[in-house]
């Protein structure tokens, strides 16, 4: 039996931006997207099968492609890894206001034997720095066993 963990986010959407902001703000503090030199993304056209792809894309190229999943309103994800660690997980960018981040990566855990994940870790590496930039109006951890 497999279990998900992700930290869910709602920001004010009255203010105006897109993907490509809230991905660059998350990388500009500490986030990282490339492993081994290859960027982890769900492609264009998808059609919310979460068909992962690896590519050795440039940054340039991966922002152009969320720019145009952003355009055909479909979900933006990418694989994000903690500054040099294996640390991280799957961003979900749902809308310019919702997104999930699931904890799926070599999870942080406050204990391993009990596998409690350590929710304080991961909100200080994103609730502050996205509060630099937006309003969050909610987030909310989702645990299912």
């Amino acid at each position: 039996m497999s279990s998900s963990v992700s930290l869910n986010v709602k920001l004010d959407s009255n203010k105006l931006f897109n993907c490509k902001e809230v991905i660059n703000l998350l990388l500009k503090f500490g986030w990282n997207i490339h492993k081994d030199g290859k960027i982890t993304f769900l492609p264009l056209k998808d059609d919310d099968m979460y068909d992962w792809t690896t590519s050795n894309i440039t940054l340039g190229e991966f922002i152009k492609l969320v720019d145009e999943k952003d355009y055909a309103k479909e979900i933006v994800g990418v694989e994000l890894y903690w500054e040099n660690t294996d640390i991280g997980g799957h961003l979900l960018m749902f809308n310019k206001s919702d997104f999930s981040f699931a904890l799926n990566i070599h999870t942080k855990y406050i204990g391993e034997k009990d596998k409690i994940p350590d929710f304080n870790w991961y909100v200080e590496r994103i609730i502050p720095y996205l509060n630099l930039e937006y309003h969050v109006m909610e987030y909310e951890f989702e645990f299912i066993y």
